[in-house]
């Protein structure tokens, strides 16, 4: 019993001991004291600035004015394309009107270019042997016929129309005796034969004074009006014989440009008489109103036209010191109140012209440039902007 002790006593202190020796540190298990590590500095945080803004109710507008589209032309209307509310391509043919008396005067127009331009071509052409030796002449006879008028009558045409106012007298004389024989009978006037003697009688007092008045003529010098007449006719045949060999001058080149060019003038002006027959669309834009009706003469404004792709939205009502924040190019979020989602925008005009008081204080009228969007946006819808103060 005693020996079975003594063994427990030994066993427990065995244990004790190793437990000792596995608690206590090796040589090389002694730890070494590390370098203190410098603490990292806190980090510092920018604040972020938040922007104000100001909010203001208002409506949608069109950025551009409607457009009015009216007829230069008194015809009759014999079309009308559109309809109120549908939209137009810019080009697109709104109505026309009855334009056959503008065609026919385009027509006439060109007709008269053409001979204008035919004539000028013709005179322009290199004169031909055979007419500058037509021209020589003609300038020759001219020559001719001023020396025999200035020579005046000769011997013999003085003593031939001395002859044929003798002959004159002596012939109206003969039928004198013989009107007088025929007519001077009881009967008068009425006896046979009278009426023919009065009559050749007063044929032959006609021929009598013919020839003394060309033998009185024949006497007399030659008159300086027959020469000037003559000299005139000299200097036009010597012009066009000049013309022939030089061709045109630069004076008649110069007209016939001119003549071209008022042609030219007549004939656009006829052209853009008749494009006005047509009623055109300058825009894409959506018909407002038709005021166009089939066979009735154009009266006023013929279309309205409306250019919704520049809408924008106007608000009246941001009091003095909101708009004294306000800048070109601000931001802006719009909510309409046909729509959930919200739109943007920017500021594209502060007016200012005050637009009224509230309160006692000046009001102000803001436009503000909408973003594109496949929304339909229309004049008129109203909604409340939130304006970024910059």
């Amino acid at each position: 019993m005693n020996f079975l002790r003594t063994l427990s006593h030994r066993a427990i202190l065995i244990g004790l001991a190793g437990a000792l020796t596995a608690c206590a540190p090796t040589p090389t298990q002694v730890p070494t004291r590390a370098a203190p590590v410098a603490a990292a500095p806190a980090a510092q945080t920018t604040p972020v600035p938040v922007r104000a803004s100001v909010s203001a109710s208002g409506e949608l507008t069109l950025a551009k004015t409607a457009l009015s589209l009216s007829f230069d032309t008194n015809s009759r209307i014999t079309a009308v394309n559109v309809r109120a509310g549908q939209s137009v391509k810019t080009g697109d043919i709104l109505a026309t009107v009855d334009d056959s008396t503008l065609r026919d005067a385009v027509t006439d127009a060109q007709l008269a270019l053409d001979l204008v331009r035919a004539n000028i071509a013709a005179s322009s052409v290199p004169a031909t042997k055979e007419a500058i030796a037509a021209a020589e002449a003609a300038l020759n006879s001219a020559y001719a016929s001023y020396a025999t008028t200035k020579a005046g009558k000769t011997q013999t045409e003085i003593d031939n129309a001395r002859i044929s106012a003798e002959s004159a007298w002596l012939g109206y004389l003969s039928s004198q005796a013989s009107r007088d024989r025929a007519c001077g009978t009881k009967d008068g006037l009425e006896a046979p034969g009278c009426k023919s003697a009065e009559a050749s009688y007063g044929s032959a007092y006609e021929s009598m004074l013919t020839a003394r008045q060309n033998y009185e003529t024949a006497l007399e010098p030659v008159a300086q009006s027959s020469l000037t007449q003559a000299s005139a006719s000299i200097t036009s045949a010597k012009a066009r014989l000049d013309a022939l060999k030089a061709g045109p001058s630069e004076a008649q080149i110069k007209g016939n440009e001119l003549q071209i060019s008022q042609a030219q003038s007549v004939l656009d002006r006829a052209k853009t008489n008749l494009a006005k027959a047509i009623l055109v669309s300058p825009c894409d834009c959506v018909v407002q109103d038709v005021a166009a009706v089939v066979g009735a003469m154009p009266s006023g404004a013929a279309f309205t036209l409306v250019d919704l792709s520049a809408l924008q939205f106007k608000t009246s009502n941001l009091v003095e010191r909101d708009v004294a924040a306000m800048k070109v190019g601000a931001p802006v979020s719009i909510r309409l109140k046909a729509y959930t989602e919200d739109f943007t925008g920017k500021v594209s005009a502060v007016l200012s012209q005050s637009s009224g008081t509230q309160s006692g204080t000046a009001v102000y009228t803001v436009l503000i440039a909408l973003d594109p969007s496949t929304r339909k946006l229309l004049p008129g819808m109203t909604g409340q902007a939130d304006i970024v103060k910059l």
